[in-house]
């Protein structure tokens, strides 16, 4: 059992797609204004490519089951 295989399973339920969902929205949809810090900007992408990590994981294990 590989971990995108995992993270595919977990994800894959109705409960799952409601949590991704919440990220995407919490992150990807999210837009700050022109005087936001430096600081918050790194944070947010940092989310991001936390979300985006999830989702490649997802991909993954979709392709390979």
């Amino acid at each position: 059992m590989s971990i995108a295989s995992s993270f595919t399973r977990t994800f894959s339920s109705r409960e799952g797609q409601v949590v991704l969902q919440h990220l995407k929205h919490l992150t990807w949809e999210r837009t700050l204004a022109p005087e936001t810090s430096d600081a918050a900007l790194r944070f947010l992408e940092g989310q991001r490519a936390l979300v985006a990590h999830i989702i490649n994981l997802i991909k993954q294990g979709k392709e390979h089951d």
